[in-house]
């Protein structure tokens, strides 16, 4: 029986997926059924569920996990590498620029912040590890989105809209467009005052060994300090070069990638 607050249907996946995790090899649904305890039309319910997504993979009758949960491994396996690798990176930058710095990953088109250094002033920022955030109108999802096939980013906006949040905030894709592109030939996008009132931000994106959008980091700070010539001319060129020493630690090669 599900304990209170539990959903019975997730408890009985999870079984599922922990007997074939911990069996080192495939089952059938026979096996599977006296493993997790669980009725045998109950276990090829959720069986053809599962395989339907890709979360399970069956061959002969047996049981494996799919391919879906090796991915889904693989991304947290690359946040967890990106924050350990980013987080002192993040530190220095914070003490060089005086403004709070934070690391990022895009899911699903939207921003997820990862991790978060704050200033020592006493602005403290809405942001906080966890919290997800529209791409559209951040530096640190600009700079992200930048670096994609533009199709794919097309899909995102149409996915997701584009939220007016300020007055300031981008919401013509046309537009939108045009300012990926300046976003590419200076390496770093801003946020200028157009996701939160009061606050611009920079980023720059993090690449991996492949040459794949990894993640961003950014600085955000008040629009009186962060003002729009520092932005460009201070904050922006520290961020982008912070960006490419987090990227060679992760395993990317400008040689290579230029080459």
């Amino acid at each position: 029986m599900s304990r209170p607050g539990r959903v019975q249907s997730v408890e009985r996946v999870v079984e599922l997926l922990e007997a074939l995790g911990h069996s080192g090899t495939s089952l059938s649904a026979r096996e599977l059924s006296q493993q997790a305890g669980l009725p045998r039309p109950t276990v090829y319910r959720l069986l053809q569920t599962l395989e339907s997504r890709g979360l399970v993979q069956c061959h002969n009758g047996h049981y494996a996990v799919g391919p879906k949960i090796l991915w889904l491994a693989a991304q947290r396996l690359e946040q967890l590498e990106l924050r350990s690798v980013g987080r002192p990176h993040l530190a220095q930058l914070r003490d060089e620029s005086g403004e709070t710095c934070h690391l990022a990953v895009l899911e699903q088109g939207k921003v997820v912040y990862i991790d978060k250094v704050e200033s020592f002033g006493p602005l403290r920022m809405a942001s906080a590890v966890g919290k997800i955030m529209p791409a559209h109108c951040t530096a640190l999802g600009k700079a992200m989105l930048s670096l994609l096939a533009q199709a794919e980013v097309d899909d995102i906006l149409a996915g997701h809209g584009m939220a007016t949040r300020t007055p300031r905030t981008i919401t013509d894709p046309t537009l939108f467009h045009e300012e990926l592109r300046r976003v590419r030939e200076r390496g770093f996008a801003i946020d200028d005052i157009e996701n939160e009132e009061g606050i611009r931000c920079v980023g720059a994106a993090v690449l991996d060994h492949r040459g794949q959008v990894a993640g961003a980091l950014s600085v955000s700070g008040s629009a009186a300090s962060v003002t729009q010539d520092r932005a460009v001319q201070v904050i922006g060129p520290m961020v982008l070069a912070t960006a490419r020493l987090i990227s060679t630690a992760l395993g990317w090669d400008p040689n290579r990638a230029s080459g």
